[in-house]
């Protein structure tokens, strides 16, 4: 999940895109804790986190209903890009069965209604079954690694995906990030692969962001204006 994080590193910095994080396991997104504007660990505080993104595209909807068909991404709406790892987890395994429905409920609005308002949400799953993540078929796009069984392709990526060439159950051991696209905007399943983003890389994008934000908390304070090449 770190890789497109990395890449869309200039646009964190200019204000364009917002990156929040649930990180059930609080190892994964944590080591990069600085790069994420909301940041949750734990199944109450990712009920608070989903609430603050609904409220912000209810915010939002208000703002252009009549107006526009779609919100342009600017330092004002940003892009919100919700990186939820280990969503089963949550939506599957966590005791309380009210936080359950409430954490599946949240993501079933972002996920049905915010692409329009600038807001993108990627989930991750271990076990992607339906029962694990009830709004699976909430993601127009997925990406299958590699998997233990046929089934689990359909499962991931819809019927006939296997059939058309997404055999991500042969996936060898020895080719870690590799997977199959799928939905979508494609017509055939596309194999790709994802770049491996070591601790340095994160620690170096966390040191990227920060120095940006000191740079822009000092040119306010001084009533200069910076110009960051980009969503004006």
């Amino acid at each position: 999940m770190w890789a497109p994080i990395v890449a869309l590193a200039p646009a964190i910095r200019d204000g364009l895109v917002r990156v929040s994080g649930i990180d059930p396991k609080g190892m994964e997104l944590a080591y990069g804790r600085r790069v994420f504007h909301r940041y949750a660990a734990n199944s109450r505080e990712a009920l608070a986190l989903l609430d603050d993104l609904v409220a912000e595209m209810e915010a939002r909807k208000k703002a252009t209903a009549g107006q526009l068909r779609s919100v342009k991404i600017t330092r004002d709406t940003p892009l919100e890009l919700l990186e939820f790892d280990e969503i089963g987890a949550l939506l599957r395994y966590v005791g309380d069965r009210k936080i359950r429905e409430a954490l599946a409920e949240r993501v079933a609005l972002l996920t049905t209604q915010g692409r329009a308002l600038g807001m993108t949400v990627r989930g991750y799953v271990q076990e992607p079954t339906k029962d694990t993540v009830p709004v699976r078929d909430l993601f127009p796009r997925r990406i299958c690694l590699r998997v233990a069984s046929k089934s689990h392709v359909s499962m991931v990526l819809g019927d006939h995906a296997y059939e058309r060439g997404a055999w991500a159950n042969r996936i060898s051991e020895a080719e870690p990030g590799v997977g199959y696209l799928f939905g979508e905007g494609l017509r055939e399943p596309l194999r790709v692969r994802a770049g491996w983003v070591p601790d340095t890389t994160i620690a170096e994008l966390e040191q990227f962001l920060s120095v940006h934000e000191g740079a822009q908390s000092e040119a306010v304070t001084t009533g200069v204006h910076l110009s960051t090449g980009g969503g004006e």
